[in-house]
């Protein structure tokens, strides 16, 4: 008994060590997920095993760097029947009258991310088959392909593919960076890039879009649900070239002051050259002018929908996106 009793003492300390070293420190097991590539300048590619859609098979982080290949492309074969005379396909040749398997003629669609464009993919949908390669070319500035869905497209696709982000500083790096992704699907496949507020600006992309969800369709949803005072035609600010010509309007007619002249029994007041200012009558009394001017409807947007019983003033609006709801 003694003999047990002094083991166990023995044994406690040993015992006590070996549950501490399973706890602490804690380690991440991250052996499930699928290992992404490491980029040069620290990016990562997110590579979802989950997503069957499309899959990213090489990245290359430009600057003539190696290129980093993550996933094997696929080979889409097709069954070709040859008719009187022997049919080729690719590299492969099916005899008259035979019948045979031969892999797809797979295209390759090119893509810029960004650059002169601004923030914008060029084009911005493409139509893809199955095995087909769509190539990214990332310009500047600091752009992703992130996936995600028709429903919220500014908001990543759980499994769904991600670049990463891909810098291109004034487009120094020659050449730009790229990354290469195989269509698996027929289906609608959309995209946007997580850089901070350009998917509310509309930058966004689709391989395959349908009828009844098209790629304008997908980037309204997308400067609805993220846009940061984005607006539309309604609002008067539709385009940033809109609403500077609107400001450069506005500043115009601002500048253009109606002058009072005194004259016996009273003054008259005349707007600039051109009638931008509607004419009004006045009076200048203790060095003060007491005027009126009457002005017409449609001072504002849209004169259908906005400027209906409203006179004169400066219009003012704010875009949907930025009203909070209570």
């Amino acid at each position: 008994m003694k003999c047990i009793a002094a083991l166990s003492l023995v044994m406690a300390p040993l015992a006590m060590a070996k549950a501490i070293r399973n706890v602490y420190p804690v380690e991440a097991r991250n052996g499930h997920l699928k290992a992404g590539a490491q980029l040069g300048g620290g990016n990562i590619v997110a590579v979802e095993a989950a997503s069957t859609q499309i899959i990213i098979v090489w990245v290359n982080p430009g600057n003539n760097a190696a290129t980093t290949t993550v996933n094997q492309a696929v080979t889409v074969t097709q069954t070709v029947t040859a008719g009187a005379a022997d049919t080729t396909v690719g590299t492969a040749t099916v005899p008259a009258g035979a019948t045979g398997t031969v892999a797809g003629t797979g295209a390759t669609h090119t893509v810029q991310v960004g650059g002169s464009a601004g923030l914008a993919y060029s084009p911005s949908e493409v139509k893809a088959a199955v095995g087909d390669m769509v190539v990214f070319t990332f310009m500047s500035t600091n752009h992703t392909v992130t996936q995600s869905s028709f429903a919220t497209p500014c908001d990543p696709m759980a499994g769904g593919m991600d670049s990463g982000f891909q810098p291109n500083k004034d487009n120094a790096v020659v050449p730009a960076p790229q990354v290469a992704m195989q269509v698996m699907t027929t289906d609608p496949i959309w995209f946007y890039c997580r850089q901070t507020g350009h998917c509310g600006k509309g930058m966004v992309f689709s391989i395959n879009p349908s009828a009844a969800k098209t790629q304008a369709m997908f980037q309204a949803m997308a400067i609805q649900q993220k846009g940061q005072g984005a607006g539309s035609a309604i609002t008067g600010n539709a385009t940033s070239s809109a609403g500077a010509g609107a400001a450069s309007e506005a500043a115009s007619s601002s500048s253009s002051v109606a002058t009072a002249t005194e004259a016996a029994g009273g003054a008259s007041q005349t707007g600039s050259a051109g009638g931008a200012i509607q004419t009004g009558i006045g009076q200048l009394q203790a060095g003060a002018c007491v005027c009126a001017v009457t002005c017409s409807p449609g001072s504002f947007p849209a004169v259908d929908s906005q400027g209906i019983n409203n006179f004169g003033g400066i219009p003012g609006s704010i875009p949907m996106a930025m009203a909070e709801k209570f």
